[in-house]
């Protein structure tokens, strides 16, 4: 095997380590565990069978579910027998997904059960893409009338059951492909317009796996890896982590099928390397804070003196540029506290944390790094294969996205927009030629859309996005971003989103935090009866004026002292509820999205400009 793809990354790891665990899957209490070279062997039987069912080189293979090791499991079949897999997200309207099937033109569909089938079935009815050939699913599914469905093991017999002259077309199929193949579409997650097909060759990943090593040469030790998938492996940020690395390194990897069931996942799989998107990181400092909110006397005392020193040795750590940097004082604050803290996360374990997607509050990023975890930034797009640029590991400066990775070179327009230029960038957008050459600039660079600076290290920063950018009604352009990420740092603050566009000033949306509410509610001097839970609890918060008053108050001391006077908020309003996909606040990989929000809660909007409020 000459090539160099993720199919043949597969295959070697399959003869280097035929026993060792590679993918880790749960259904209801099941626990099991694919080895390499079960991977390999069902890879190769499920090529075999989409073979068998007309799949010809260059087609796409729709594909609808959570996270299971069934899914990479039939993507790496896919891209065996010469197909491009072309996922959809779960949060999808059926409007959506028949779009993307069709857009893609799929005959046959991959799904993980009864909802997605449906989804599709519904899809279908209403004519929006041609009949499916096929329908592959995970697992069984119970009920199910539709003679073209087949299960996992149906498909794996068929595909070993295949016939010779099959299998042979098979390894052809392995032979002949190249690593400037498609391998992947991942359609944008519309914060505005048409979903876009971004294609994905096996290079360009393959250049975003080969920075781990440059970031971290440890984790090309045969086996270190170990991740926890449970972010859409409709984003490319998860197909790094879950796929990229994992078959650079020949490291395992946890599927979570419920974005909800994290915590639990990631105490019984200790993993080596953790991505989480910056509200997941809120969410899981806040459930911290609350819980160090009840120490009380030498216990609390001596949780912020290990804090305080683990805070104070990292600080200490970055400046020397040594990771390993290991005086007394943070030895003892975490044989005392910290890895008890750690543990209780279930990253005592964690070598490498990570936050992408949008910008992480840098004291969010200060906050963890006092109980022992330095979480890195990286940036990225879709359309770079998912990582350009990432913090130095060992002197990571918190509010930066770091330095470009090895073969990638970035740039900043005259507008201040970031422009990129390397292998992992994409070819264009599948069908779309005038998207596509709108994508670059004349010298072959490409847009982003983000707009940046860098500071005296060379560092990138994220300021915001071009199309976001809110002009107040005395001329100033704002970028929103920035601000959002002070109020989330207000305790009880879940998300925040500014307003203010033709505008005499800026108000700001927010929501609250779950895991604070009745921290939040002492702060403000308001009664929480007991007997409000969960949802209800929170809407009573957002109507008291005390919740509000005391939110604005903070703003003014986390956000307002921070900025320049026309970027201050003014007023704020608080939601009854939090922001959500499925309520189409937030795109599928957890960003705002804007104009669906304001128009949601444009009467909200409107109160806060009236002269009374």
């Amino acid at each position: 095997m000459g090539a160099d793809t993720l199919v043949h990354r597969l295959a070697q790891w399959a003869e280097r380590r035929p026993d060792r665990a590679a993918l880790h899957g749960v259904r209801g209490t099941h626990r099991y565990t694919v080895t390499w070279s079960d991977y390999w062997r069902n890879a190769r039987d499920l090529a075999a069978a989409l073979i068998e069912l007309g799949h010809r080189p260059g087609e796409c293979v729709a594909m609808i579910g959570a996270n299971y090791p069934e899914w990479v499991e039939y993507q790496m079949a896919i891209q065996a027998a010469g197909g491009v897999p072309a996922p959809i997200y779960m949060t999808n309207t059926e409007a959506q997904a028949g779009y993307i099937v069709a857009h893609c033109g799929a005959k046959i569909a991959v799904v993980d059960g009864a909802p997605a089938l449906e989804k599709l079935l519904l899809a279908e009815g209403q004519a929006l893409f041609p009949p499916l050939e096929h329908i592959l699913s995970f697992a069984p599914i119970e009920g199910n009338p539709d003679p073209r469905v087949i299960h996992f093991d149906e498909v794996l017999g068929l595909g070993r059951d295949a016939s010779d002259d099959t299998k042979a077309e098979r390894d052809r199929r392995i032979d002949a492909l190249r690593d400037d193949d498609t391998c992947l579409l991942i359609y944008t997650s519309g914060t505005t317009g048409t979903p876009k097909a971004v294609e994905l060759d096996h290079a360009g990943q393959l250049v975003v796996g080969g920075a781990v090593g440059d970031f971290y040469p440890a984790f090309f030790e045969e086996g270190r890896y170990r991740a926890v998938s449970y972010l859409p492996l409709t984003a490319q940020a998860e197909q790094v982590f879950t796929n990229v690395f994992a078959l650079m390194t020949g490291g395992e990897v946890h599927f979570c099928p419920a974005i909800a069931d994290v915590r639990a996942h990631l105490l019984a799989a200790r993993p080596s390397v953790f991505l989480g998107m910056p509200r997941v990181w809120e969410k899981l400092e806040a459930a911290l804070r609350a819980r160090f909110s009840e120490a009380t006397g030498a216990r609390a005392w001596l949780l912020r003196w290990a804090m305080h020193a683990e805070l104070s040795a990292f600080d200490a750590q970055v400046t020397r540029g040594d990771p390993d940097y290991l005086p007394l004082t943070r030895r003892l604050a975490r044989r005392l506290v910290i890895d008890e803290v750690r543990a209780g996360l279930g990253m005592d374990r964690l070598e490498l944390a990570f936050s992408g997607s949008a910008p992480l509050s840098p004291e969010t990023q200060r906050f963890f790094a006092s109980v022992g975890v330095c979480i890195y930034e990286g940036y990225g797009l879709s359309e770079t294969s998912g990582v350009a640029t990432v913090t130095d590991y060992a002197k990571p400066r918190f509010g930066t996205v770091g330095k470009p990775l090895r073969g990638v070179e970035v740039r900043l327009a005259d507008d201040g927009e970031v422009q990129l230029r390397g292998r992992n960038m994409t070819r264009g957008y599948r069908g779309m030629p005038e998207e596509t050459a709108a994508l670059f600039t004349d010298d072959g660079w490409m847009h982003t859309g983000d707009l940046g600076a860098f500071d005296r290290e060379g560092n990138l920063r994220i300021t915001g996005r071009i199309k976001e950018l809110l002009i107040t009604a005395g001329g100033k352009n704002v970028a929103p971003v920035e601000l959002e990420s002070y109020l989330r740092t207000i305790e009880g603050v879940g998300q925040a989103v500014v307003v203010g566009d033709r505008r005499p000033y800026l108000c700001a949306l927010v929501t609250l935090d779950p895991e604070v509410l009745r921290p939040l509610a002492e702060a403000a001097g308001v009664s929480l009866d007991p007997g409000l839970v969960d949802g209800a609890a929170m809407a009573y918060l957002a109507r008291q004026p005390e919740i509000r008053g005391h939110i604005e108050r903070e703003a003014e001391r986390c956000c307002n002292a921070k900025v320049a006077r026309y970027q201050t908020i003014k007023r704020i309003a608080v939601l009854p509820n939090e922001l959500t996909t499925e309520g189409g606040e937030l795109t599928a990989n957890l960003k705002l999205r804007r104009g669906p929000i304001a128009d949601k809660y444009a009467d909200v909007i409107e109160a806060l400009y009236a002269p009374e409020r």
